[in-house]
């Protein structure tokens, strides 16, 4: 996978780090869009499609402010990856909440190089686009890629090449995807009716409501602003 190109958010409140960031992810080949609070990031979030969120912990609304943000994100948005700075002094009891809110990585501001971050980063972008290694975790559902299953509790199902490919790809971004981005992405033939993807996308919620009666609707929301994946809690 080509990662180069990808929009990734940074979020963060300190300018000259802020500005570091932007212009060391624009030099690497990717899309920055910046946010300077967790209500920018989310309005931000909810309108454009996002592959990376980069995440300061601490912002100046508060010191639950970033982590809010951050079960927000997994909320809405479970199969972004997300990507935790914080600065020095943030204990390990900190860092072990960030991780249990579902942060893909952590990293300690000035105590590793940046080069070290990008690459965590691109690795990321990587593993989301490819599904390796390892697997999406949305709540209590689990879907792996690679076999194209799709878990929740005992019970497994497995997907179509296509129907695999459908939840990789809203999983990927954080907006939701209307038919023709799907289409676009390749993932329908170029002519296709958006009833014909439609028709798909029932056709999987279908196959999901094999593993728990409503879990299809549930995980495959549907809006007027296009399909997105929610995590499943009990």
């Amino acid at each position: 996978m080509d990662v180069l190109g990808s929009s990734v958010l940074v979020v963060e409140d300190e300018a000259a780090m802020q500005q570091q960031l932007r212009i060391d992810l624009h030099d690497l080949g990717y899309r920055p869009a910046v946010a300077s609070s967790a209500p920018e990031a989310m309005e931000l979030l909810e309108g454009e499609r996002v592959a990376a969120v980069l995440l300061d912990l601490v912002l100046d609304e508060g010191e639950e402010s970033g982590f809010e943000l951050l079960t927000w994100i997994r909320r809405h948005h479970p199969g972004l990856p997300v990507i935790v700075l914080s600065a020095a002094q943030v204990n390990s009891a900190a860092i072990r909440k960030a991780y249990e809110l579902g942060a893909s990585s952590y990293f300690v501001k000035g105590n590793v190089p940046m080069a070290h971050i990008y690459s965590d980063l691109a690795a990321r972008l990587v593993e989301r686009g490819t599904g390796r290694p390892g697997t999406y975790q949305f709540g209590r559902l689990e879907f792996d890629p690679t076999r194209r299953g799709v878990k929740l509790g005992a019970k497994e199902i497995r997907l179509t090449q296509q129907q695999a490919a459908i939840v990789l790809f809203l999983a990927q971004g954080s907006k939701p995807a209307t038919a023709r981005d799907l289409i676009e992405a390749g993932l329908f033939r170029n002519n296709a009716a958006h009833s014909t993807v439609h028709s798909a996308l029932l056709t999987l919620r279908r196959r999901l409501d094999e593993l728990e009666p409503g879990l299809g609707p549930n995980f495959v929301r549907a809006s007027a602003r296009g399909y997105g994946l929610v995590s499943i809690h009990e």
